[in-house]
């Protein structure tokens, strides 16, 4: 075998080589794809559930007008939630969960360290309250995680 078919053989072997890692890449590409769809598909109604309440004025005056914004592609849940958007009504928002969040904590706490006959039935409303917390920090994880749009 001469060395220009030494040479061929070599080129043809990474071109098999590239070959297979491209098609690596777009299957990957594909799966991430279709995961990422499913996931918009899963979270799309609860984000428009979100949607109608602050539209209807359900959430509080700074989600509303946040809302209106996102309608307007000015923002986004995402922006608002990841600190992106530094509005004086996103960060009430933000602030408004964090301290919502902190006072779950305190009562539930609160609740746990007493030994009220009564704190049984706080017991079951702090499994609520944490399940509701819980809910609360996946939907904001949810919204965290979604793509921003393209704000001109």
């Amino acid at each position: 075998m001469s060395e220009a078919d030494r040479a061929i053989a070599e080129v043809r072997a990474l071109l098999g080589e590239i070959r297979s890692i491209q098609a690596d890449i777009e299957r990957d590409t594909r799966e991430a794809i279709e995961e990422h769809e499913a996931y918009l598909a899963k979270v799309e109604p609860e984000d428009e559930e979100r949607a109608a309440k602050a539209r209807r004025g359900e959430l509080g005056p700074d989600w509303q007008r946040l809302q209106r914004q996102i309608d307007l592609g000015e923002t986004s849940a995402t922006a608002v939630v990841a600190g992106v958007d530094e509005s004086p009504a996103a960060e009430n928002v933000r602030r408004t969960a964090a301290e919502n969040a902190r006072e779950v904590m305190r009562v539930q706490e609160d609740a746990l360290e007493s030994d009220d006959p009564a704190s049984e039935d706080l017991s079951a409303s702090i499994g609520a309250a944490r399940r509701n917390l819980r809910e609360m920090r996946e939907q904001m994880e949810r919204i965290r995680q979604m793509p921003l749009p393209d704000v001109d």
